[in-house]
């Protein structure tokens, strides 16, 4: 459904060239999900808001269902941005506080379609009843809810017009850890009823595994790893993987964390490390992962890493 083909994305500032993304390519295969999951600053978020049209790439290419997003004209783009909806991290900033809900939920039909007051009211109810919450929330604030209500009518606001991929950027981390799983479980049901595909940006390596169908392990704006999340995570390849994977807290007093995968720091956007980013961290690293950026190998599930076997 949508095709991400070496895409770039660098920003220009009075210190230099931010590199945020440089050549990212994965697929997103229809009604599944797929998680981009690595350190804060690595690019997931940029990757999303490139997606959603927020922000253009500076190279590479973003299809949805074969069409270059970059070559749509203004029909193709009003189209495609319709049946593309996000859900945000934090439920607090992302309604307007001076609205009410139904107001809110109604913003996405008034701007595609403009259905007329009784199709909007209409529409708005059933959405709300699809996300577990009474058509009298619409008369009410967001100020009114808790915060798991307020995601709630954040992905009531995403379903309003039917859409076919939703980006959900850490769409439960805001949340309490009792109400996580009640969001979770409401976005796999959605799922299941609509045919909806989904792109996650997750931190909680438990949730990737347990909600994605494919991962993408971002490091420093590049593709370190991608497969499926079942393959991946029973059988890391690449040592940034191995890194993340090795740092998840173990319910066990005499697990001893693997320091030296995890050691070290993420580079500067504005400095990368030449070669392979990840080598300055690496334990594995050899001379060529100082000089020359390993292309991704194996299939399904890739690795870009030297000593990664084709």
């Amino acid at each position: 459904m949508l095709s991400l083909q070496n895409v770039t994305k660098h920003y220009q500032t009075r210190r230099g060239t931010v590199r945020a993304v440089e050549g990212v390519s994965f697929d997103v295969r229809p009604k599944s999900t797929l998680a981009l999951v690595g350190e804060s600053g690595c690019g997931k978020t940029t990757i999303a808001k490139m997606i959603l049209q927020l922000e253009r790439p500076t190279a590479g290419a973003i299809a949805f269902e074969g069409a270059d997003t970059a070559t749509m004209n203004a029909a193709q783009l009003k189209a495609y941005r319709r049946q593309v909806m996000a859900v945000f991290q934090d439920p607090y900033a992302s309604l307007n506080p001076r609205l009410r809900v139904g107001t809110i939920i109604a913003e996405p039909l008034l701007a595609h379609e403009n259905p007329g007051r009784a199709a909007t009211e209409k529409r708005v109810a059933e959405v709300l009843d699809i996300v577990g919450l009474p058509a009298t929330a619409a008369r009410l604030y967001p100020h009114e809810f808790s915060g798991g209500q307020r995601q709630r009518i954040a992905i009531a606001r995403a379903l309003a017009l039917r859409p076919r991929l939703m980006v959900l950027d850490e769409p439960v981390s805001a949340l309490d850890v009792s109400i996580r799983a009640q969001v979770l479980n409401l976005l796999a049901d959605i799922q299941l009823e609509f045919g909806l595909t989904y792109l996650i940006i997750a931190h909680d390596l438990a949730l990737v595994e347990h909600f994605s169908n494919d991962v993408a392990v971002i490091y420093l704006g590049r593709v370190a790893e991608a497969g499926p999340t079942e393959q991946v995570f029973a059988q890391p390849r690449h040592p940034y993987t191995q890194a993340l994977l090795a740092a998840v807290p173990q319910p066990d007093p005499d697990h001893v964390l693997n320091e030296a995968a995890a050691a070290g720091e993420i580079a500067s956007a504005l400095d990368p490390p030449s070669g392979c980013r990840f080598h300055p961290r690496c334990p594995l690293a050899i001379d060529i992962c100082r000089t020359t950026t390993p292309e991704p190998r194996g299939t399904p599930h890739q690795a870009a890493c030297h000593l990664v076997e084709a």
